[in-house]
């Protein structure tokens, strides 16, 4: 006998979310478009945003981001809204980089997220072998020297981050 449905629960978002790095700003900040996505299948639209400070906690731990301290380390971080329509960030593991290559030696795993968290995007970071401070998710330069990210919208998580 088949399930008669097998989104029961989804929690999805449903339209691109369009995150952007606005580079050379001041702060830590993010635009994104409306999209509407679903929470263990409650349906709900995040409203469009420009030039919003980006968090300064992990949705997951409360505290605020471990960040990357050395050069050669990179890690992830799952953008997306609650519930209650803010816009949430929980970070990943952090790895070591070929300092030659720049490239992860292992990548970094996606963090555990909260129950009331509908993952919109994700950004690797690298800080690379010119990084001359420690970068801070939410409080760092998007743009600080020897700091690189790839941002990827995506509509679910999927089973690892794309590093290359």
């Amino acid at each position: 006998m088949e399930k008669a449905n097998d989104c029961a629960g989804i929690t999805v978002a449903l339209g691109n979310i369009g995150l952007t790095a606005i580079s050379g700003q001041a702060t830590h900040t993010y635009s994104a478009s409306a999209t509407p996505f679903a929470i263990n299948g409650k349906a709900y639209t995040f409203a469009s945003k420009t030039t919003q400070n980006f968090p300064t906690l992990d949705a997951t731990t409360g505290l605020p981001f471990v960040g990357l301290l050395a050069a050669n380390t990179g890690t992830v971080v799952v953008v997306g809204s609650n519930a209650a329509l803010a816009v949430q960030a929980s970070q990943g593991s952090v790895e070591k980089l070929d300092a030659e290559l720049g490239t992860f030696r292992i990548p970094p795993s996606f963090p555990a997220l909260p129950e009331d968290f509908c993952p919109m995007a994700y950004i690797v970071i690298k800080a690379g072998s010119t990084l001359a401070a420690p970068f801070v998710i939410g409080t760092g330069l998007w743009n600080q020297t020897g700091v690189t990210e790839a941002i990827q919208n995506i509509g679910a998580l999927p089973d690892k981050p794309q590093v290359a």
